[in-house]
């Protein structure tokens, strides 16, 4: 695809250049329009794609990264997580900017726009050397207690047309202005839940969000060269943002949620038609954090399992929260 002219506005063809970035207006709240989208963009399965994947959210299944044991496992070859979605159909929301001939508040350096949740539609597994083509559209913006909100929609198919996922994205565009006079107030600690019942559990995973764990994820899931100031590993322009600091990604997070899942119903009861992962951030993972992801069942209907998990930090602060509907048995 070659560079094209839109009324007055040049359309660069992706990858852009620093060069081409500066030269774009910053892409406003009174300009972002629903349905504004990207170009189509297809990404394969590989399985250095896969094992890079795994490698970014420490996840080990062999049924991801072992020719031998997925051969003998229940997709009889390698698949890829559950969450490699965020990878293989990436959000691209700055691509959707660039389509409208502006670039992003991140690659002016203006400001940052936080992850705040996500949902995910499986439909079926990513398997080795599966192409996948997928499209991001700008689907909801919204503002609530003064706070700015735009939700990405992403639909992903593989080679033979098949839907694979459908998922959104909602990022903070803008927070409310913050009166520096006003006196804090504390945040009043959540009641403490009455444990599951042991059956009902699932076991825990821990995870320690290091400086490194946070740069190999944001190395290792990209899928086009970074030119945008980066809330996740720019320290500089991290400690002007609202967290002080370099965070994890949210969708790092879900991946963990995730893992919890596949430990207790294997992969396949989250790559069934039905079934969908939520994840909502409530605090910020800085580097050093120790999360520990414990999960629980809290309805059953037949071979549909709705699950709740829940990432809480050494303090035990609650950090996000994730709910989740697999799907037991069936066909892979």
């Amino acid at each position: 695809m070659s560079d094209t002219t839109v009324g007055e506005r040049v359309i660069y063809e992706e990858p852009l250049t620093l060069e081409q970035v500066e030269s774009m207006p910053l892409y406003e709240w009174d300009i972002a329009e629903i349905g504004h989208r990207a170009p189509p963009f297809m990404h394969t399965a590989t399985a250095e794609s896969i094992a890079d994947y795994c490698k970014a959210v420490r996840n080990t299944n062999p049924l991801y990264l072992n020719e031998n044991a997925a051969r003998q496992g229940p997709f009889g070859t390698i698949i890829a997580p559950p969450t490699y979605v965020f990878k293989c159909a990436p959000m691209r929301r700055n691509e959707v900017m660039h389509a409208q001939g502006y670039a992003s508040p991140e690659e002016k350096r203006d400001r940052a726009t936080p992850f705040a949740k996500t949902e995910i539609h499986f439909q079926r597994p990513i398997r080795l050397n599966d192409t996948i083509t997928s499209v991001v559209e700008l689907a909801e913006k919204y503002i609530r207690r003064d706070n700015q909100f735009i939700t990405w929609k992403i639909g992903a198919v593989n080679q033979h047309g098949d839907k694979v996922v459908d998922y959104s994205y909602t990022i903070i565009w803008r927070r409310a202005p913050q009166d520096p006079n006003a006196a804090k107030t504390a945040r009043p600690p959540r009641p403490a839940e009455e444990p599951a019942p042991a059956e009902r559990q699932l076991q825990a995973i821990t995870k320690l969000e290091t400086q490194e764990a946070i740069d190999d994820y944001s190395e290792l899931t990209r899928v086009r060269p970074r030119i945008s100031a980066s809330l996740h590993s720019d320290p500089e322009f991290a400690q002007r943002t609202i967290f002080g600091g370099t965070v994890n990604m949210g969708v790092a997070t879900t991946a963990y949620c995730s893992e919890v899942l596949e430990q207790a119903f294997g992969p396949g009861a989250l790559l069934k038609h039905g079934s969908r992962l939520e994840f909502k951030g409530i605090r910020p993972v800085h580097a050093g954090t120790r999360l520990t992801l414990s999960g629980e069942i809290t309805n059953e209907d037949g071979n549909v399992v709705d699950c709740k998990v829940m990432a809480h930090d050494d303090d035990k602060t609650l950090m996000g929260i994730a709910t989740a509907t697999v799907v037991r048995n069936g066909n892979s």
